[in-house]
């Protein structure tokens, strides 16, 4: 449990109600509150309307609107519970007043911009990453390869793929979900030989191949990629001769993030990166995207697991909020 400055008893009460998950996650979005209460002195249920929008704004990183409402969702509920025990004098929640308008405006436009990139940009960071592995971990959720959002079925699309599943004369790739589910993606030739040239890697280059601080060895350490039956990423290591797992590909983004510096990405925002950048393509030839064009690109994504129906309209607002930075 972390240590709060203000209402310590209170909010250590609160979160003890709540299930350990919830708690948790919770527990983050309260500790940024603090921080800030401490800053002006003053408890979040005594704060003014001004001073609760610029904590959001000065406290939390918030890439979309969704962010923006998970995080006024769980102050508010905690400034309820404040209201329960009778210990706000002006008896309101002013969290209750934030509209939708206010939740655009308190989008960090240079966290959105750096969390869902462009083409241009996923071409840069390609430049940059000295791993063919490291490439491929970037480029394939961009270009729609990941797998089913659910537990056990992390990333299972890049951690299933093998040689023999990218049919090169026909630019496409057969995907496999855990379950044995398949499915087929058109991708362009870049993609194809970003896969090919992660299976040949022999060597893994730590550092992303930079000169490292230690003085007793300047040059970054190599570690051997061992084959492993026709899967494409497999574990460096001199004596490991195993598939990369779900838990290895995250902590591997977190030291991707370090090299390119930039700690809003990750494989969720490459994912949905993609999808975006497919939607500005559309808007910038027709001038419009359409419902049935943003249902195309959920299907082609899967996102939804085949229910484009109900996922498509995500898509529709993570565009509009980008396409205002964008145009």
């Amino acid at each position: 449990m972390m240590v709060f400055q203000i209402d310590i008893e209170i909010k250590e009460e609160y979160l003890s109600k709540k299930p350990s998950n919830t708690a948790k996650a919770e527990e983050f979005v309260l500790r940024n509150a603090d921080e800030y209460e401490e800053l002006i002195g003053k408890p979040i249920y005594l704060m003014s309307f001004a001073e609760i929008k610029e904590m959001i704004l000065m406290q939390y990183r918030n890439s979309t609107t969704k962010t923006v409402t998970k995080n006024i969702s769980v102050l508010k509920k905690y400034v309820d519970y404040c209201l329960d025990k009778k210990i706000v004098p002006h008896g309101e929640n002013r969290l209750a007043a934030f509209t939708t308008e206010d939740m655009r405006e308190m989008v960090n436009q240079q966290a959105m911009i750096d969390k869902f990139i462009t083409k241009e940009k996923l071409n840069q960071y390609l430049n940059i990453l000295h791993n063919d592995q490291d490439r491929a971990f970037i480029k394939l959720p961009f270009d729609g390869v990941r797998g089913r959002p659910m537990k056990g079925a992390t990333c299972e699309e890049i951690l299933n793929l093998t040689i023999d599943d990218v049919d090169e004369e026909n630019k496409r790739l057969i995907l496999t979900q855990n379950d044995g589910t398949k499915r087929i993606l058109e991708v362009d030739i870049s993609t194809i030989s970003v896969i090919q040239e992660a299976y040949k890697q022999e060597l893994y280059v730590e550092n992303n191949g930079e000169p490292t601080n230690n003085p007793k060895m300047s040059q970054p350490r190599s570690s051997i990629i061992n084959p492993v039956e026709n899967y494409v990423f497999r574990i460096p290591g001199k004596n490991k001769f195993q598939r990369f797992t779900a838990n290895l590909l995250n902590s591997r983004m977190r030291r991707i993030q370090r090299f390119l510096d930039n700690p809003y990405l990750n494989l969720t925002g490459l994912y949905i990166s993609g999808m975006i950048n497919r939607a500005m393509d559309i808007y910038q030839e027709k001038g419009e995207v359409t419902t049935k064009d943003y249902k195309d690109i959920c299907d082609i994504y899967n996102y939804g697991n085949g229910n484009a129906e109900n996922y498509w309209y995500h898509i529709k607002a993570l565009f509009e909020q980008y396409k205002e930075l964008k145009v």
